[in-house]
């Protein structure tokens, strides 16, 4: 397992970021979008690092990444009718998209490309809630047998 860079331990310190658990990576709540009282959004830092992805899940609305600095990431999207992508997130300048948007009901995971860190942003409108999140497991390759790099997405005991 690659040790923290220091740039990312910085980045954990001085953003108040704490492990995800299930998922993976590092976030923290950064601003609850409202009207009044009703709560319609959040959105999170959430930095991947070498040892921690965040890692094939699957949730029930459309989540916008925002890439903010650090290495290149890929993000594997497994589309409900059986397709998939893998989209390269990171620095316009370096021919990638500053941006995703991972569509509702889909399984999504997204880790660093050659090694690193990212730091992230990502927007749920409704927000993010525990109880409709699912981990992916190793039997989705029943149901995604052309996509040959599901397995690199999943946490070490999803495999």
């Amino acid at each position: 397992m690659a040790a923290l860079t220091e740039e990312a331990g910085l980045l954990i310190k001085k953003l108040g970021l704490k492990r995800l658990e299930g998922e993976g990576g590092y976030y923290r709540k950064y601003y609850t979008h409202r009207s009044g009282s009703a709560i319609l959004g959040g959105t999170i830092y959430y930095l991947v690092t070498e040892e921690s992805f965040s890692s094939l899940h699957w949730l029930p609305t459309d989540e916008l990444w925002y890439f903010l600095q650090g290495s290149p990431l890929e993000q594997l999207v497994l589309y409900p009718d059986g397709r998939h992508s893998v989209a390269l997130l990171g620095p316009v300048g370096e021919g990638m998209a500053p941006l995703s948007i991972v569509p509702g009901g889909c399984y999504q995971g997204t880790k660093l490309l050659d090694g690193g860190y990212a730091l992230c942003a990502t927007t749920m409108c409704p927000p993010y809630d525990q109880s409709r999140y699912k981990q992916g497991t190793i039997a989705l390759m029943q149901d995604y047998p052309a996509c040959k790099r599901l397995v690199d997405f999943l946490r070490e005991e999803d495999r």
